[in-house]
């Protein structure tokens, strides 16, 4: 999936500007950072493995976080892109294709590693508490600064970034959709008293998933397009207009 982000995202700098080589940075590292948080504070449990050798901490976080991070933020900025060129077809299925088969490929992965599993062996979960009272009040704080910074930025610019914002929401909706489609990611409620997980029905998974999709992660991701904004990284090719950063 690297080499895939690798070079769609070549192809596209090629074809409209540099602004996609910088949205692959800025996504990557940030998602990096995320994913170095994540591990600190013992969320992130599992270890990658690279052709038999076991990445170090930081070279799993670096992994994912320039696998997750431009997976997502290049194919949502080419929409935005489209959208305000016109372009709106193209914008918006040929990124959805794009994300669709990456989206199936990584869990028909997870898939088959867990049905690989041994007698008495037992998956390596991954899970985010949403809602744990410190966390949360974290989060929202994070995600007011970050729309904050959104509807400080100026026209066109501002519309941009919006468009890129649900771009991405709808996205990893779709990602989301179709791994818990083959039961590799869902929402689980935790009974303190119990202290097991249950996975309740369809109606909460759909909510707890849009509520992730876009609210927690999109707004949480959003500086990967508007800190280079304000940088003046950003050159908006495609819309003829500079970055007023």
């Amino acid at each position: 999936m690297l080499a895939v982000n690798v070079v769609i995202t070549g192809l596209l700098t090629w074809r409209f500007g540099i602004d996609y080589l910088t949205v692959f940075c800025s996504s990557g590292v940030l998602v990096t950072l995320i994913e170095v948080g994540l591990a600190l504070s013992g969320v992130r449990k599992g270890v990658t493995y690279v052709h038999g050798y076991e990445l170090p901490r930081l070279g799993n976080a670096l992994l994912h976080g320039f696998v997750d991070g431009p997976g997502f933020c290049v194919p949502a900025y080419f929409v935005a892109d489209q959208v305000l060129a016109g372009h709106y077809a193209l914008g918006i299925i040929g990124a959805g294709v794009v994300v669709a088969f990456a989206s199936l490929y990584m869990g028909l992965a997870d898939w088959w590693n867990l049905r690989r599993l041994g007698p008495g062996e037992e998956p390596i979960w991954s899970r985010r508490a949403m809602t744990k009272p410190v966390a949360v009040v974290l989060l929202a704080l994070l995600n007011a600064i970050c729309l904050a910074a959104m509807l400080l930025m100026p026209a066109p610019y501002r519309t941009h970034v919006f468009v890129y914002l649900g771009a991405y929401s709808l996205m990893v909706m779709l990602f989301y959709a179709i791994n818990y489609a083959l039961g590799v990611r869902m929402v689980q409620r935790y009974d303190p008293e119990q202290e097991t997980f249950t996975t309740p029905g369809p109606l909460v998974q759909a909510l707890g998933l849009t509520f992730d999709s876009a609210y927690e992660m999109a707004l949480l991701i959003s500086p990967a397009h508007w800190v280079p904004f304000y940088l003046g990284l950003l050159e908006f090719g495609t819309l003829g207009v500079g970055s007023a950063g």
